[in-house]
């Protein structure tokens, strides 16, 4: 399990420091965690307790959610391509963006389908607020959520469609490799992308209790909506396949939050 260290030690240490969400698989901090460690970049850790303000964070770091990153005296960054980027110059190798300029665009383009605005988190996000918001009794934190990913029912709604899409083309884009005896999402080797996906893929297809060991509440809360046959049918074998290959070959297991 995660060691936790004060936001103290977070915000005035040096090397590679996070705050990262405690007690939930939220997937752009599985992913952050797992480009430093495969890597080889070795990090300590402050909670981001969910649900709350965590006002004293966003005052230092100007972010609103986790995960943050920090690598020595640079200033905090929080988005998935800056903590990218941020991993990629202090530890070059491997690289985990691939050189070629079509491919780079490619994978950086279904990185986005899966962590950015409107992305796969993003509509999964907004399903899961759904039937608490829709209640009338949700908890003050998931209404503060809700804002921020602009939750209304119509949005909610409108993300069941463009999860199934995104699927869609991450599982056609797998076909392609697969066929042309590639097992990685773009070229011939592992990417960021394969990387994303894995952390994401607890959102629409959650592995086991014990490869990802959150409470049954939460896990419950991941299932929102993959009752719906048209979501159940998106998350083709491949798919899974691939994450369960991934996340075996170059993840902590279990994961740790």
């Amino acid at each position: 399990m995660i060691e936790w260290r004060s936001l103290d030690e977070v915000m005035t240490g040096k090397g590679l420091r996070m705050v990262l969400v405690q007690g939930i698989a939220s997937p752009w901090g599985v992913a952050a965690k797992a480009l430093f460690d495969i890597k080889g970049v070795p990090w300590i850790a402050a909670p981001w307790l969910p649900g709350e303000a965590n006002e004293a964070i966003v005052r230092w770091s100007g972010a609103d959610s986790g995960p943050v990153v920090v690598w020595n005296d640079e200033r905090p960054v929080n988005r998935w391509l800056d903590i990218l980027y941020l991993a990629e110059r202090i530890a070059p190798a491997p690289s985990l963006v691939p050189e070629d300029p079509t491919e780079r665009a490619l994978m950086i383009g279904l990185s986005f389908e899966i962590c950015g605005e409107r992305g796969i988190g993003w509509n999964r996000r907004l399903q899961l607020f759904e039937p608490m918001i829709e209640s009338g009794s949700a908890p003050e934190g998931v209404l503060r959520m809700g804002a921020k990913y602009g939750y209304s029912k119509d949005a909610a709604r409108a993300a069941k469609s463009r999860v199934i899409a995104q699927l869609g083309a991450l599982a056609t884009q797998l076909e392609r490799q697969y066929a042309a005896g590639r097992h990685y999402f773009v070229g011939d080797a592992l990417s960021a992308l394969d990387i994303y996906f894995v952390a994401f893929m607890n959102l629409v297809a959650l592995q086991s209790v014990e490869d990802c060991p959150m409470a049954e509440s939460w896990r419950a809360a991941y299932r929102t909506g993959m009752d719906d046959p048209a979501m159940a049918a998106a998350v083709k074998p491949i798919l899974v396949e691939h994450r369960d290959r991934i996340f075996r070959a170059h993840f902590r297991h279990p994961l740790e939050f």
